[in-house]
């Protein structure tokens, strides 16, 4: 361990408060250990008093090289809620979650191209990414760094690149949030993601998709589901599920930067005749890169067990070989459309039915509710052969009510790895 034992609590006396004077004299040269600089930086008061308060952190650490602390400021805690800093698993896990396996200079970044790096959270409870849940860093012009997290969050580096003994210390405006479980990340943080989960739900693909470890999503937009929103819900209940397992790579966590060009991927979807599985198609065109034939529009969206890259069109397992054509803005659909094609967030969402919901689910009485089935259902079971949409369009978004299952507080759960999530939400 490259860090003295004194830092958890063996020999607390040895913990020496330096003077600023002292601090700027000796910490340019990275020889003070971490307790020693942390005490000399006042701003980071409240993050070091939690690494105190639980030492057991300390003893994770590992010992093959050098590490990352990136500690929110004393500002950042105050503006966080829901914080309870005496919820051992909570501060624990966001403790984790804050210290990177190496040593990333945040001055040593390229401008431009996203950084990933490893976090020490690789606890099953709330991350299923083997080697430690990740943090994205993005330096922008004017030296501006980002470090983007769960649900979106963005901190922005206050002080970078000071030094210690064995690492780099990192002061960031805001807490970062561990990555919240698929459910919650679609329904709660990106709402274009809904139609996507609603379909996974009338697919009975939850919390199946949700619990497997190390995945790579595709997911389309809500207008690309309203698009097809007359082709799908005709489709058998088993045709759903093979084109909603094609957006789907297993035991890979494709990032941005591993999504090379002419890489075939291998889904979760499966051809029946030879039972090996279907493969889709990266291609990169200038700065757009597409899968199959449709577009990233939004790429590296941490969730606890993987990463979703929102994608312009849904994907086709019977055209896998569908190429798209860079030098139009919009790809044409990779199925034959009929029925309702309308898109527009007053449309309704497809599949909403099928979402459970978190808590009572009244239907608005300040619009006109009109009920389209486009695909009739005579079972409610999960072994049904076709899918219902059933969709009150109301004036939210294109948002109707969903089903109410008793699964309430989906997020605080998932029942695991979604707990730190939730208990960080509403970071300033």
């Amino acid at each position: 361990m490259f860090l003295p034992l004194k830092w958890v609590g063996l020999t607390t006396t040895l913990f020496l408060t330096l003077s600023s004077r002292a601090w700027a004299e000796t910490a340019a040269t990275g020889d003070q250990d971490l307790g020693t600089v942390m005490s000399g930086l006042s701003d980071v008061s409240t993050f070091y008093g939690l690494l105190l308060q639980y030492p057991k952190i300390m003893l994770q650490l590992p010992n093959y090289g050098g590490i990352t602390i990136v500690a929110p400021n004393n500002e950042a805690f105050n503006n966080t809620q829901n914080w309870d800093p005496k919820n051992e698993t909570l501060v624990t896990t966001m403790l984790l979650y804050h210290i990177l396996q190496s040593t990333v200079s945040t001055d040593g970044i390229p401008e431009g191209p996203t950084t990933y790096a490893s976090t020490l959270l690789t606890d099953p409870h709330y991350t299923n990414v083997t080697g430690g849940q990740k943090v994205l860093i993005d330096k922008q012009s004017g030296d501006v760094v980002v470090f983007t997290s769960g649900s979106g969050s963005r901190a922005s580096l206050v002080t970078g690149d000071i030094p210690f003994k064995g690492g780099l210390i990192q002061v960031i405006d805001t807490l970062m949030t561990p990555p919240s479980r698929l459910e919650t990340t679609m329904r709660d943080n990106y709402k274009d993601l809904v139609a996507f989960l609603s379909a996974l739900y009338a697919a009975d693909l939850v919390p199946s998709v949700a619990d497997s470890s190390n995945i790579t999503i595709f997911a389309p937009r809500n207008s690309a589901f309203q698009l097809l929103s007359g082709t799908l819900s005709a489709l058998p209940k088993s045709k759903l599920v093979e084109i909603l397992r094609y957006h789907i790579v297993p035991d890979q966590v494709l990032t941005l930067d591993l999504l090379t060009n002419n890489t075939a991927l291998s889904t979760l979807a499966s051809d029946n005749t030879t039972n090996t599985a279907i493969t889709s198609h990266l291609l990169r065109a200038g700065n757009n890169i597409y899968v199959d034939s449709a577009q990233i529009i939004q790429p590296d969206i941490l969730i606890a067990n993987g990463v979703v890259h929102m994608i312009s069109g849904v994907l086709n397992p019977d055209a896998p070989e569908v190429q798209p054509n860079p030098e139009i803005a919009t790809q044409p659909p990779v199925f034959p459309l009929s029925g309702a094609t309308s898109t527009g967030s007053r449309v309704a969402t497809p599949f909403i039915t099928a979402l459970p919901c978190t808590s009572s689910c009244p239907v608005s009485t300040t619009s006109t509710t009109s009920e389209s089935v486009t695909a009739v259902e005579t079972s409610t079971s999960s072994s049904s052969t076709t899918v219902r949409t059933t969709s009150s369009k109301a004036d939210a978004g294109g948002m109707a009510a969903a089903r109410c299952t008793g699964l309430a507080g989906v997020g605080m759960a998932g029942l695991g790895l979604m707990a730190v999530g939730v208990g960080m939400a509403g970071v300033a």
